[in-house]
């Protein structure tokens, strides 16, 4: 997360054409293109412009028996200078940041390959058709030997490497299915096709057949309860790529209708994920990256096209500083698609794809209990069911590491190992299937908004007739001590076998301070503070760790043993405005005493 003030703020026109312009001059003073493959760790830098295609023996292994995609995050900082440099050009006349699209554009013309496997269509070939199919339409301006050779690129990357990809991974006639929609699949389809719309290709009519039924094939994967989902960063990554294609599509309206049901189940998914007081950020359930906003253009465009109540609201409420150009673009070419007076969503609980949100608003002291309930099997999703993440104040206080490192080794541990979660690990056993069940989920008269899950199916090896257990409740002010709202957890786990030892490991935001008192760990921004408590049992210094694959976030770890193989567990989280010193003991025990009588 770059580190914004907390609060909702709606933009103006103004604040797009000033982060435009800065960004624009930035990218005009760039020589090299330094790319963070934040997978790996490794930072690669490329030179400026990029008159032929990088060597794959110039660039490291990556990760040991695969072609690591090093195109692919080329890729997206490419398109991301492209579509800076583009809107600079053609909305404020910036001819410097024209001349600097065109020349870069032009050399695509010596690539050899657009993706790591020449032949191939991969992210890379997808991110670059896009670039040149949003500066190829309007010729104005242009150098016309830049355009001929911008233009033969395209072509290019649509007879050798597209055509040739989609005849032999999309085949005519065949029913698409859940495996087919991989983002990677449908991105590359579908931004090839944009780009052969653009050039008027003889391949295009093939190409926008196959995309429509790709996008037809995933409004039939996202009914009404549907738990297909690649997460929140990878839909809006897909979504994105679709999107953008449908916008230029005269049937557009047409083809958003068949599908907007699905459409606005999606945008309250990240509606409804989104930090309080940072909603740019959201819950990092699964692999959510925040170098992934990809989501967040989506949105807008929802917002626009009147796809989804609220998602004009949520996008018109975005800071713009980490928001990507495309974005930008969008909004400075239909800032009058906005309409005013748009009401925020409804907070409350709510059921989600892969998650459980239960949250009292969107404003900073709001709070959201993101609570994960996967049960799909794409890869950028965890087993991760009842993991519990708590967003307050433009913070996520108890979070999750929100990604995998693919490299093996203590940093993957970190990220996908026994402790990246913070649901009990069984003698040893963490969660290995997803197929949690969800018992409850409402709101109770007095406020209370209440979540229970069955979690045993998620567990492989339990003894025969176990039970394990999570439910949720998010408490309204008040209802630990008089200012301050409260997440209370209960685990509860019978038939586990006598003397199963649990152990639960509460990942906590980077950069916040610990300290200890009576039992109750405290976690501080240097303002306000939040306690967490446990009973039976309380907290102690030494069950603060640092993984040591982590970059940063810290564990707090507990541990306990069952003599008969049962036993319910509860843990506080108690949101303190005032930063005070002294843990709310005494309410939390109330709490708990009254809890089953409610």
């Amino acid at each position: 997360m770059r580190p914004l003030p907390a609060g909702l703020r709606e933009w103006q026109p103004e604040d797009i054409r000033k982060e435009i312009r800065a960004r624009a001059g930035a990218e005009k003073r760039r020589r090299e293109m330094t790319v963070y493959y934040y997978r790996i760790g490794y930072p690669i830098s490329y030179p400026l412009p990029l008159v032929k295609s990088p060597e794959m023996n110039a660039l490291p292994v990556g990760i040991q028996g695969i072609t690591y995609p090093w195109y692919t995050w080329l890729g997206w900082a490419l398109e991301e200078r492209w579509r800076r440099l583009h809107a600079a050009w053609r909305h404020f006349g910036d001819v410097e940041a024209g001349a600097l699209l065109q020349g870069e554009l032009a050399a695509l013309e010596g690539w050899d390959q657009y993706c790591e496997v020449k032949g191939h269509v991969s992210l890379s070939t997808a991110h670059i058709s896009a670039c040149l199919s949003r500066a190829l339409p309007l010729k104005d301006g242009w150098d016309e030997e830049k355009y001929g050779r911008a233009r033969a690129a395209a072509e290019k990357i649509i007879e050798r490497e597209a055509w040739p990809w989609f005849q032999r991974e999309w085949p005519e006639g065949e029913t698409l299915a859940a495996e087919d929609l991989h983002n990677i699949r449908v991105i590359g389809l579908t931004r090839c096709a944009q780009l052969a719309r653009v050039i008027a290709s003889p391949r295009a009519e093939a190409m926008e057949t196959r995309t429509r039924e790709a996008l037809r094939a995933w409004y039939r994967l996202r009914p009404a309860g549907s738990r297909y989902t690649e997460g929140s960063a990878y839909d809006g990554f897909l979504l994105d790529s679709l999107t953008e294609w449908l916008s230029g599509l005269p049937d557009r309206e047409a083809l958003l209708n068949e599908g907007r049901e699905s459409l606005s189940r999606l945008a309250g998914q990240w509606i409804r994920l989104a930090l309080p007081g940072r909603v740019d950020v959201q819950a990092p359930l699964g692999d959510v990256e925040p170098e992934m906003p990809f989501w967040a253009t989506v949105l807008q465009r929802f917002g626009m096209w009147g796809v989804s109540p609220g998602a004009g609201w949520l996008a018109r409420r975005l800071p713009v500083q980490p928001l990507p150009a495309a974005f930008l673009t969008d909004a400075i070419e239909n800032i009058n698609l906005f309409k005013d007076g748009v009401r925020p969503p409804e907070s409350g609980p709510s059921e989600l794809p892969h998650a459980l949100s239960l949250r009292t608003g969107w404003d900073g002291p709001d709070i959201l209990a993101a609570v994960g309930l996967t049960r799909s099997e794409p890869g950028h999703l965890h087993n991760d069911a009842g993991q519990v993440v708590l967003g307050w104040r433009g913070r996520f206080w108890i979070t999750d590491p929100g990604y995998q490192q693919y490299r093996p080794g203590i940093e993957r541990d970190f990220s996908m190992g026994k402790e990246a979660h913070n649901i009990p690990v069984i003698a040893g056993k963490a969660q290995t299937r997803r197929a949690p069940k969800l018992l409850s989920l409402g709101k109770e008269p007095d406020g209370t908004q209440r979540a229970v899950i069955d979690l045993t199916e998620c567990y492989e090896g339990l003894p025969r007739g176990a039970y394990v257990e999570r439910e949720v409740r998010l408490l309204p002010a008040g209802g630990v001590r008089a200012s301050d709202r409260a997440v209370i957890v209960r685990d509860r786990l019978t038939g586990v076998g006598g003397g199963t030892e649990v152990q639960t490991s509460w990942l906590a935001g980077t950069h916040l301070a610990w300290a200890f008192k009576d039992g109750w760990a405290r976690l501080s921004d240097g303002e306000r503070a939040l306690w967490i408590g446990v009973f039976p049992g309380g907290h102690a210094a030494a069950g603060l760790d640092r993984h040591e694959g982590s970059r940063g976030p810290l564990t707090l770890k507990h541990s306990a043993v069952l003599p008969d193989g049962r036993g319910d567990r509860f843990w506080a989280f108690v949101c303190d405005e005032a930063g005070g010193w002294e843990p709310p003991a005494g309410r939390f025990e109330a709490v708990i005493g009254d809890w089953d009588k409610r």
